[in-house]
């Protein structure tokens, strides 16, 4: 069952069927997609798991919004700093990322894709675009093997640093899982939803506790992904 402006402002998560978002894309991202899904063949391993996991590989890339404009700038700069209560596993620690490609940086489909978050956060919290702000893009792929389990958040249930987050759903191949959930302030499962077309997304405040299910390798297949990118929106000074 979609989850919708009521929602989010009861439980701080929405979410958006494919094609809600698909209808908001100009075809020239359209046209992007197979390159796009190629870069995901190509992150990086992220070698900063707490668990000393091999199964995550990410980039990532930040932009400068300012006020009263969609013009996104590119920022220097590529790392992430959470606090050990929001995440129990990777917090207090200062983290460092690859880059996103340039054909993905540069892209119409990623640019679509942060001004449809953008008016999604403009209809919940207007007064965030008043000030200067950052978007931060992961693109995340995580990789299952023959019975090892792919950990799309092994810090388990957990909360993200930034204001608002979009989880954008790209694939799932080879695996079965992954599904995200939420929960209240309590850690009480309050919705779960098995993203299966691309695109299928979800929208969820920094103060909502999230997490995924493990993917798991299908017993045909010798390796499984599932591939998401992550956009999120948090108020910024001007750099």
């Amino acid at each position: 069952m979609p989850l919708t402006d009521r929602d989010i402002s009861r439980f701080g998560v929405r979410t958006f069927p494919s094609s809600v978002v698909l209808a908001e894309l100009c075809p020239e991202a359209l046209h992007e997609f197979h390159q796009v899904a190629e870069s995901f063949s190509r992150l990086a391993r992220d070698r900063q798991m707490g668990d000393g996991g091999r199964y995550r590989y990410r980039r990532y890339s930040r932009f400068f919004l300012e006020p009263g404009t969609t013009t996104l700038k590119s920022l220097v700069g590529n790392s992430i700093l959470q606090d050990l209560e929001d995440n129990p596993l990777n917090g207090g620690v200062l983290r460092t990322f690859e880059p996103l490609e340039k054909e993905v940086y540069e892209s119409r489909l990623l640019r679509d894709l942060i001004d449809f978050d953008r008016r999604m956060v403009v209809a919940r919290d207007p007064g965030l675009f008043q000030e200067p702000v950052v978007v931060g893009v992961h693109q995340v792929r995580i990789v299952t093997e023959g019975r090892s389990q792919g950990k799309p958040t092994p810090e388990g249930i957990h909360r993200d640093a930034e204001r608002f987050t979009f989880q954008h759903f790209w694939a799932r191949v080879g695996a079965s899982g992954g599904e995200f959930r939420a929960y209240d302030s309590q850690k009480t499962p309050i919705f779960s939803w098995l993203q299966q077309d691309r695109l299928d997304s979800v929208m969820f405040e920094g103060t909502t506790w999230h997490s995924a299910s493990p993917i798991i390798c299908h017993e045909d297949r010798s390796q499984g992904y599932r591939d998401i990118f992550l956009i999120d929106f948090d108020p910024a000074t001007a750099p």
